[in-house]
């Protein structure tokens, strides 16, 4: 519930920053199920900050994240994980980009919110692989965007998976129109590295894994983890 609870202040800041900017915001949390204390936080944070909390009963982050877009009402859609935090100027930049450059979807760059130097080798290397002029490589569902016209066109997210379900949105807006999708370095969202550092070889293992799911539709219905 930590995370979640630093997400969410995150995610109020850059609201609060788009605000200064005249950008109208909505924050949609979508509570899976969880046994933390989880809706209980939310009812805190909720009427405070305008926060629009929502409970799923049926588990799965692809069914989340359909639930949240079912009931959002912006133009631009944005998805962030639990253990993420969106910098500051995130929406504000986000927004630009899809208004003034014509961007329909996009991800950011991800360095780690926790973890040495390990942690560091990680999401440097995952950096330059998501630049590689391949659909799938164009893939991070801890902070991605895209329109809503984009997600009614190639979603919803892919409920059959366990990872990699921003794949339909993400890689088939790179594949059919390349020049409407931008993976923007000059934004940089931490997320947490502690599916690696809580795991003896997690480095290695999550490696392995995430490989066998790029390369075979079984590696990605039947992946799991013991942290989540």
């Amino acid at each position: 519930m930590r995370w979640l609870t630093s997400t969410l202040q995150a995610a109020i800041k850059s609201a609060q920053h788009a605000g200064q900017n005249e950008i109208s915001t909505e924050i949609i949390v979508v509570d899976n199920q969880s046994t933390d204390g989880t809706w209980e936080l939310l009812k805190q944070f909720a009427p405070e900050y305008q926060i629009r909390a929502l409970r799923l009963e049926k588990l799965g982050a692809a069914r989340a994240r359909n639930h949240g877009r079912q009931h959002a009402r912006g133009r631009i859609l944005i998805f962030v994980d639990a253990d993420t935090h969106l910098p500051v100027e995130g929406l504000t930049r986000i927004k630009e980009l899809c208004d003034q450059r014509g961007m329909e979807a996009g991800i950011t760059r991800l360095a780690g919110l926790d973890g040495g130097w390990k942690a560091q080798l990680w999401w440097t290397f995952w950096e330059h692989v998501r630049r590689l002029p391949l659909p799938h490589a164009k893939a991070m569902p801890a902070v991605m965007f895209c329109t809503a016209p984009v997600f009614d066109e190639f979603g919803p997210f892919d409920e059959e998976v366990a990872i990699g379900e921003e794949w339909p949105i993400l890689a088939n807006v790179y594949r059919h129109r390349p020049r409407k999708f931008v993976y923007d370095r000059s934004l940089t969202a931490f997320t947490s590295s502690r599916r690696m550092e809580l795991q003896s070889f997690g480095y290695l293992r999550t490696l392995l894994k995430y490989v066998w799911a790029i390369l075979h539709k079984p590696g990605r219905i039947h992946y799991t983890d013991r942290i989540r």
